[in-house]
């Protein structure tokens, strides 16, 4: 059974800036047996075992007095705790004075909270030369220990005193005490990265970079790969390419072209280090009329209110660095990065500034498109990303009631309100709009298609995209087992983790330019992916998708999808029904629908998932028929319906060596009976890392849902989603944001 959980504690304390004599020093003593010292620490990500942070006192504090503990630009953990010794980040502490001590953690939610821990004098005094020790993820009773943050970064450790007892905090001047997170030394993964549409003989750009198993672009990588490509681009390609000190991790090679139209795929292949890739596909075309361009209006730099992961422009988040990810690393065309929430300009006006200096030192028609953008917090309403056209854009405070965000920005030609599940999902009951302008379908939290469901059901006519809402990780890096981000922890202890910062928009324009861009977004050329580069091209009755129009009778849809790895399902739904479904297990799939009886008005969209977990959707066709029928046929299976599976035919599978991993983990850390007849279902290689799946019911209303338990980490990590097909089939109870009849529930 589950340990029972204490009611949580939060820590709301601010320390005020100082130089007291007081001394901390910290150690990391990883489970290797090997530890690393001093106020100054470099630590690969991922590394599992001990923080040590001990304080020796110079000047007495009295009883009533004491010391905070914070952690700036990077997590200990979801959530440091000290009742339950056999978990994850558990926190102790042990002292050699003779006062009293106790110790404050904060275990509400340490990812919103810089403060992780106070220790109190509740009797007697701390005296000079008096010491003590606090432990975060002490393994001494059997527990898991604590992990470096899985993202490169530059953080901190503050550590502040009160000396008298009147609940004001001092920094020692030690503090603070940095931690710079390098990526692992040995690359999991490589990428190759091409564009979509190009021209013969067109010059282009193909990037190659290498990762580490937390998807960290792996600066240590050395090794030399080979090149291929399709039949007729071999005579364009280098045979091969070496990474060495110079390129850290990130190689482009210039001036690659194809001679003849067709559809091409690159490969790189190194096989000393067993690394391969398929590049996604690219289309030559004569000329062509439109190209497929590739983004992110929903990512984080610096300024960061919430969060404290973002409040220092270091090397990882300054906007200038976040573009120059895009730029290599994603080989975007066009990126918003922006503050996680809208800096006091009063207070910071360098924050706001220094997005604007990077859009216009990114700003290069015809390659790169920069967009200012930052995400506001109403409070109530759900939350948006604003995106704008222009770079002297200002902003509105972070939150501004969601009616002043409305008033100010919802019929502006040259502002995007983009819905999002970050925070607060958005509740158009409570807030209708005329349009959902923008609809973020898929995001480092997870997949959401129940938000276009709803969005439908109130009549908008949304453009659908994904974006990443990456706040640490590599912005354009593929998409992780990175803990902390799921949407699942609203029923779990421990935050689950979720699709990383791989998620993209995908939009259809005439060129890579500004105006371009902006319009074919207002004009819904658009579609979503969960990273892959997939080339997802729908139209009904000769219309693109995003179009609004009428029929006299049926309505014919045309498919065609190039992919980044087999396709394995291709669903047609037409407004909460799956009219049609696919299996095609190739890369590349043409595909017809005659719609003979559509709705009087019925939007239709493709939902594609392919063999490695990645999906991508379209944006809808809205189509009116004068003739049509009033109500979907019954017999059609609802859009998140999921055809039966009898779990008892699914073993013996490779799945199973997992399972008592998977037990044991959630006996200690959460609920077992969470989770009703758990069956292995075999492993998976998909782009967020080595996974054992196993299917389950949600024991409190027998829904079904799968758990990845991602055994390759040292601390292994799980993510779980709603279906035994993870598109979103629901919101998490706590999420639901509209009233019980908008629920979907299973055929």
């Amino acid at each position: 059974m589950a340990r029972a959980i204490p009611q949580r504690v939060s820590i709301e304390i601010q320390p005020v800036p100082a130089a007291e004599p007081d001394r901390c020093d910290v150690a990391f003593r990883g489970s290797d047996g090997a530890t690393d010292r001093g106020l100054a620490l470099t630590l690969p990500a991922g590394r599992v075992g001990t923080w040590e942070l001990t304080v020796t006192v110079r000047e007495t504090v009295p009883a009533g007095g004491g010391f905070l503990f914070q952690r700036l630009g990077f997590l200990l953990g979801h959530r440091v705790q000290d009742y339950n010794p056999p978990g994850r980040d558990y926190v102790t502490l042990e002292s050699n004075a003779a006062a009293n001590l106790r110790l404050v953690v904060n275990s509400l939610n340490q990812s919103h909270r810089p403060s992780f821990a106070q220790v109190v004098v509740t009797a007697g005094v701390l005296a000079p030369g008096d010491r003590f020790t606090l432990r975060v993820g002490d393994r001494r009773q059997g527990g898991a220990g604590s992990e470096v943050y899985d993202a490169t970064t530059l953080g901190s450790f503050v550590f502040a005193v009160d000396r008298t007892g009147s609940g004001t905090y001092r920094t020692l001047a030690c503090s603070p005490a940095t931690v710079r997170i390098t990526s692992e030394p040995h690359a999991d993964m490589l990428r190759v990265l091409g564009p979509s549409i190009v021209a013969p003989n067109e010059p282009f750009a193909l990037h190659l970079i290498a990762f580490d198993r937390h998807r960290n672009v792996c600066d240590q990588y050395r090794g030399t790969v080979t090149l291929a490509g399709s039949a007729g681009s071999h005579d364009i390609l280098p045979p091969s390419v070496s990474f060495t000190t110079q390129e850290q991790g990130i190689l482009i090679v210039e001036d690659v072209r194809l001679t003849s139209p067709g559809l091409y795929r690159f490969t790189a292949t190194d096989e000393r280090n067993g690394l391969q890739a398929l590049s996604n596909p690219t289309r030559c075309e004569p000329e062509p009329s439109r190209r497929l361009y590739w983004g992110e209006l929903h990512c984080h730099s610096w300024g960061d209110t919430t969060l404290a992961l973002m409040s220092e422009p270091n090397f990882k988040v300054h906007p200038a660095r976040r573009h120059d990810q895009a730029r290599q690393v994603g080989r975007l065309d066009f990126c918003a990065p922006g503050p996680m929430s809208a800096p006091n300009d009063e207070d910071r006006p360098e924050v706001w500034q220094a997005h604007q200096a990077a859009f216009r030192a990114n700003d290069e028609p015809g390659t790169y498109v920069p967009f200012l953008a930052y995400e506001a917090h109403p409070g109530t309403g759900g939350d948006r990303n604003v995106v704008f056209l222009g770079h002297e854009a200002t902003h509105l405070p972070m939150k501004a009631a969601m009616n002043d965000v409305m008033a100010t920005y919802g019929a502006r030609a040259d502002v995007l309100l983009e819905a999002h599940i970050g925070g607060g999902p958005p509740n158009w009951t409570a807030y209708p709009t005329k349009e959902a302008p923008l609809l973020e379908i898929t995001s480092g939290h997870g997949a959401f298609e129940w938000v276009l469901q709803r969005a439908l059901r109130h009549g908008y006519h949304p453009a659908v995209i994904g974006s990443s809402d990456v706040h640490l990780p590599t912005l354009g890096a593929p998409m992780a087992a990175h803990c902390f981000r799921g949407r699942f922890n609203h029923e779990l202890n421990i935050r689950d983790t979720a699709f990383g910062s791989g998620q993209a928009a995908g939009v259809f324009a005439a060129a890579c330019e500004r105006e371009a861009i902006w319009q074919a977004i207002r004009d819904r050329r658009t579609f979503a992916t969960t990273g892959a580069r997939i080339i997802l091209d729908v139209s009904a009755n000769g219309e693109p998708a995003g179009s609004i129009i009428e029929s006299d009778g049926v309505v014919d849809v045309h498919i065609r999808a190039h992919a980044c790895a087999q396709i394995e399902r291709v669903d047609l739904i037409r407004g909460n029904r799956c009219l049609a479904a696919w299996f095609p297990s190739t890369l590349d799939a043409t595909l017809y629908h005659t719609d003979e009886q559509p709705l009087g008005e019925g939007a239709y969209y493709v939902r594609l998932r392919q063999s490695d977990g990645e999906y991508a959707w379209s944006t809808p066709v809205w189509v009116s028929c004068a003739d049509g029928s009033a109500a979907p046929s019954p017999s059609l299976p609802l859009w998140n319906a999921h055809e039966p599976v009898d779990l008892s035919l699914l073993r013996p599978n490779a799945a199973e060596q997992y399972q008592a991993d998977l037990m044991t983990y959630l006996e200690i850390e959460e609920d077992p009976a969470l989770f009703r007849d758990l069956t292995p279902v075999g492993l998976l290689a998909e782009a967020p890392g080595r996974a054992a799946l196993f299917y389950a019911f949600y024991a409190r209303d027998g829904w079904p849902v799968s758990i990845r338990w991602y055994y390759e980490f040292d601390l292994p990590r799980i993510h779980v989603d709603w279906g035994w097909r993870d598109f979103g089939a629901r919101p998490t109870p706590t999420n639901i944001a509209e009233p019980a009849e908008m629920k979907e529930s299973l055929a």
